[in-house]
């Protein structure tokens, strides 16, 4: 009976701590999330250069809105020699995976735009 009263109070005082920690390291969460976003839109520059944000398609398409994962995978798949344009294979083996992630998480958080075409 012992043994139980001490699992019992172990998993209160574990919960109350997991309580007391995701409270407590939550604007640190916030913080590094804003940190990833403002980097991700430093190395968007780069990449605007081409795909534009206003949901213009110019022969190119935007890339704002996609999921995080859609980004990434679809990079990977330059870096790998899946997808072979030229371009997005230099740009996709240059990145790390933090300025990857960085990319998608800023990309991700746009508004995908109606996609429209720059004859209209």
């Amino acid at each position: 009976m012992g043994c139980w009263m001490f699992h019992k109070l172990t998993l209160r005082t574990l919960s109350a701590l997991a309580g007391a920690l995701a409270s407590a390291s939550c604007p640190l969460a916030h913080a590094n999330e804003a940190k990833l976003m403002s980097y991700g839109k430093h190395l968007a520059g780069e990449c605007s250069s081409c795909h534009r944000i206003d949901g213009v398609d110019n022969g190119i398409p935007s890339i704002t809105g996609w999921p995080v994962a859609d980004f990434k995978a679809t990079i990977n798949f330059y870096r790998d020699g899946a997808r072979t344009n030229p371009a997005m294979v230099s740009v996709a083996k240059s990145l790390d995976d933090e300025q990857l992630k960085a990319l998608a998480t800023y990309y991700g958080s746009l508004p995908k735009r109606e996609r429209r075409s720059a004859t209209k």
